[in-house]
């Protein structure tokens, strides 16, 4: 169940007020897919330019797990952003201020409750960095 805004609060105020909050998170979502996906394409660049090496040789298990989180991270951050949408949309219509037009909604759970799935983008994202660093010291 999604909670009311205060009583005090005009219902299509407080929702102006959840959708601020949701662009900022959103944002920020999006700067961290587009880091995940530069770091991706970064480290193939570290390899061949610090390291002297060639990505078509085997690949460290550290830097596969680098890459395999960072992507994990950029498709996170691209649900939550559809995540975000759909939770201004749940609160608007809970509310009484949207209606739905019929179509399918998928993910009802998540649209309600979307910080899991921003939880997971910023681990994810850190621990690829991580595992970058640790790939990055083992070549040295």
């Amino acid at each position: 169940m999604i909670p009311h805004p205060p009583a005090n609060a005009k219902m299509d105020e407080a929702l102006e007020q959840e959708r601020k909050v949701m662009a900022a998170y959103s944002d920020t979502a999006k700067t961290y897919g587009q880091l995940s996906l530069g770091a991706l394409v970064l480290s193939v660049t570290f390899i061949e330019k610090v390291t002297g090496s060639s990505v078509n040789k085997e690949v460290s298990f550290w830097l596969y797990a680098a890459w395999c989180l960072w992507l994990l991270s950029a498709l996170a951050g691209a649900a939550y952003q559809y995540l975000a949408v759909r939770f201004v949309e749940a609160r608007g219509e809970e509310w009484g201020l949207l209606s739905r037009t019929g179509h399918y909604q998928a993910f009802k759970h998540l649209a309600n409750h979307p910080w899991p799935v921003y939880g997971c983008m910023l681990l994810a994202f850190a621990l690829g960095s991580v595992c970058f660093v640790v790939f990055g010291i083992g070549q040295l």
